[in-house]
């Protein structure tokens, strides 16, 4: 393998700093973190007993952004899941439940709802009634205040392709009006295009906006959430059939303007059909994660970051090998995103984890429901909003 200006050294989990620096007594680290990242986050009394240890452990580099996030109040992942054809909504965060009651989607009017899109202000959310007896209806909430406002529907005779959500930053403190767009892609009958439609909170309505030319079976069925970087929306497009190469479908939610970025010629010209990639957003910045097997037991992850967006310019920031975390927690672990430079958020059928790219450390969660099919990275503060022209 080429040399790489990383590789993740053994798998750690009893290290801490406070050691180093001559930390108390007590349980050994590395019992304090196995038994805490495996207690469910609604556990508080289990959490207090070692919530003093627990500091020690997790404040370190790796994870210091996840926890310094707590004053705005509420940072992790919804994480939908699917069971009993009923999709679930948990909340995971690396720090447990700032709030009264735990974040979820119980307090909408619908029991079987599915989370489309997040916006990354506001703490806004897009769902949709998922019970297929009876039309599907649209609505926005804020799960950490629990409000929510439904929505017109739109032409919900076409099928959803993908789903995106932007809302603009709060002007000032003292500001309550929430206000947010969502951008619908449908397939027409023809299935030739991309049908798309913009609902806007000023107007409280949706409008059609130009179609995108694009075919809609390029996009990944069920699309993955869309990823916000740079001031657009991106997704992550099927090969071409005839050449083989693979792009970026951005979407300007402002312009309404689109465009295709290629992947990197590196990644493009890769000998593995088996390679996989996803994307993510790192500080605002648009990423792309590539997964290739080194060999028979050893996967190796690159990460490349977008170097000059206007000129769809990538450079390779790392590349690591997994081949320690997959002795310890199994081949069915699925890398779900970057959530920073060093960080990665992997997820298998039941629960979740943060996974220490540098040092190997990992802090693990425990979700209420299995066979979990997609996240999304929620960010939110505690304040209520007028969502729309009325809030509940």
């Amino acid at each position: 393998m080429a040399s790489s200006p990383l590789s993740a050294p053994e798998e750690e989990r009893s290290h801490s700093d406070a050691d180093e620096n001559g930390g108390g007594g007590g349980l050994p680290e590395d019992q304090v973190f196995e038994l805490l990242t495996r207690v469910p986050l609604d556990d508080l009394p289990a959490c207090r007993m070692v919530s003093t240890r627990w500091r020690r452990l997790t404040y370190e580099p790796a994870f210091a952004s996840l926890h310094c996030r707590r004053a705005a109040a509420v940072s992790g992942y919804l994480v939908q899941s699917m069971t009993h054809n009923l999709y679930h909504a948990d909340f995971v965060s690396m720090h447990g439940s700032p709030t009264p009651k735990a974040i979820s989607l119980d307090f909408l009017p619908s029991a079987h709802v599915r989370v489309e899109a997040v916006s990354a202000h506001r703490g806004l959310a897009c769902c949709v009634e998922a019970d297929t007896a009876r039309p599907p209806c649209y609505y926005v909430c804020k799960p950490a205040t629990r409000q929510w406002r439904a929505l017109p529907s739109p032409r919900v005779r076409f099928r959803t392709a993908a789903v995106a959500m932007v809302a603009r930053p709060s002007p000032s403190a003292s500001s309550t009006a929430a206000e947010f767009k969502v951008v619908r892609f449908s397939v027409p009958a023809l299935r030739d295009r991309l049908r798309c439609e913009v609902f806007d909170s000023r107007r409280f309505a949706w409008r059609r906006a130009p179609d995108v030319p694009l075919c809609p079976d390029s996009l990944f069925r069920p699309a993955a959430p869309a990823v916000r970087a740079h001031g657009a929306m991106h997704w992550l497009r099927w090969p071409d059939r005839l050449t083989g190469a693979q792009d970026v479908f951005e979407f300007d939610v402002r312009a309404e303007a689109w465009r295709l970025i290629p992947l990197p010629r590196e990644v493009d010209e890769m000998d593995d059909p088996w390679a996989r990639k996803r994307i993510a957003a790192v500080e605002g910045r648009l990423c792309l994660l590539v997964l290739t097997d080194a060999a028979v037991d050893e996967e190796v992850l690159e990460v490349w970051e977008m170097a000059n967006y206007g000129e769809g310019r990538w450079r390779k920031k790392m590349t690591v090998s997994l081949k320690n975390l997959h002795a310890k927690e199994g081949p069915a672990v699925i890398l779900g995103d970057l959530h920073s430079s060093d960080v990665a958020f992997l997820h298998s059928f039941c629960r979740v984890m943060w996974y220490d790219l540098r040092k190997g450390k990992m802090a693990e969660v425990q979700v209420k429901h299995v066979c979990i099919q997609e996240i999304f990275k929620y960010e939110s503060d505690l304040i209520p909003c007028d969502i729309g022209r009325a809030c509940r």
